[in-house]
């Protein structure tokens, strides 16, 4: 691993039980060399997933207030990148981020934005949010953006159905979105009846660049068929990661790789936690696993995939092909 320590202000969702917003980045970027301030926007006894949970949002002015008085200020910390999730309401993502913005700004701080509007055709937050998203991209500097499938029609207003759909998306994203400079759109899923996805077995994960959004690249990735809760907080950490291998703001690699690694890392875990679930739901029952269809794994295995999280970034294999329309 390196010996220096990179800093991040993670700003997301927080479940005492489970793996979701900081804590299925917090782990995997502590364990990669990274000192992680992580912010918690929300304190929830587990992520929805489970079909109930209770907890509290935390106050906006209290956040903003750890942020520009503690941490800024006070503490004068310098990060190498500022990650943002999960935001509970309209004043949060209003306040919030006009502060990242203008700290990023100033002091040339990448900042990585996930967009948490909502998955599988389902908003998570009132449309009043969806509306902020937008105001936020389109005013903002972000270094990098994370929509799914989902969030990313959202915010285009365009259905994703093959690769020229997908190609208009990008191409209205950065229309709308000038100052977002990159954005990767993860776990497309074509319909299958469709002649440009012949191979139901397979998703794809798609990346652009404002200096060339006319042309997209992406992975095409073997799918695992079950459903998890936290595997694009995860991703979102290991992009940051393998995108910044030094402390040195300066220092990044090519978009398609730092994708490529993240992409590959991710999917290995997700394999063994896909594995390990599946397993101890045998051992349980006493039979042999016959799990449903799509089963959903309602928690990532992080701390049994510790060995995966081990290994430096320059010996993760790139193991999907990479296309370009």
């Amino acid at each position: 691993m390196v010996e220096e320590t990179r800093q991040i202000l993670s700003i997301q969702s927080h479940v005492v039980h489970g793996y979701v917003g900081n804590k299925a980045a917090t782990f995997p970027l502590q364990y990669r060399g990274w000192n992680v301030d992580a912010l918690n926007t929300v304190q929830f006894s587990n992520h929805p997933g489970y079909g109930s949970f209770t907890g509290f949002r935390e106050d906006e002015e209290n956040l903003y207030k750890i942020i520009e008085s503690g941490l800024v200020n006070g503490l004068g910390i310098k990060y190498n990148a500022i990650l943002t999730g999960y935001l509970p309401s309209v004043d949060s993502l209003q306040g919030i981020s006009r502060l990242v913005n203008d700290l990023c700004l100033q002091k040339q701080i990448p900042w990585i934005l996930d967009p948490v509007l909502g998955d599988n055709g389902k908003l998570y937050v009132d449309m009043e949010c969806v509306t902020m998203y937008k105001k936020i991209l389109s005013t903002c500097q972000v270094y990098l953006t994370v929509p799914n499938q989902f969030e990313m029609e959202t915010l285009t207003g365009m259905k994703i159905t093959n690769m020229n759909t997908l190609k208009q998306s990008f191409q209205k994203f950065h229309q709308l979105y000038p100052g977002v400079q990159r954005v990767i759109v993860s776990s497309i899923d074509f319909p299958t009846n469709l002649k440009q996805k012949p191979n139901c077995n397979t998703y794809t994960v798609a990346f652009t660049e404002f200096s060339n959004f006319d042309n997209f690249q992406y992975f095409t990735v073997d799918k695992i068929e079950a459903h998890f809760n936290g595997s694009g907080d995860l991703f979102s950490a290991l992009l940051v990661d393998m995108l910044f291998p030094t402390s040195d703001r300066e220092v990044s690699v090519s978009l398609a790789v730092a994708v490529g690694k993240a992409l590959d890392l991710t999917h290995q875990i997700l394999n063994k936690t896909y594995r390990l679930t599946v397993k101890l739901s045998g051992a349980q029952s006493g039979t042999h696993p016959h799990p449903p269809s799509v089963p959903h794994i309602k928690d990532l295995k992080l701390i049994q995939s510790a060995e995966l999280l081990r290994v430096r970034t320059e010996d993760i294999d790139i193991r999907y092909p990479l296309s370009q329309v």
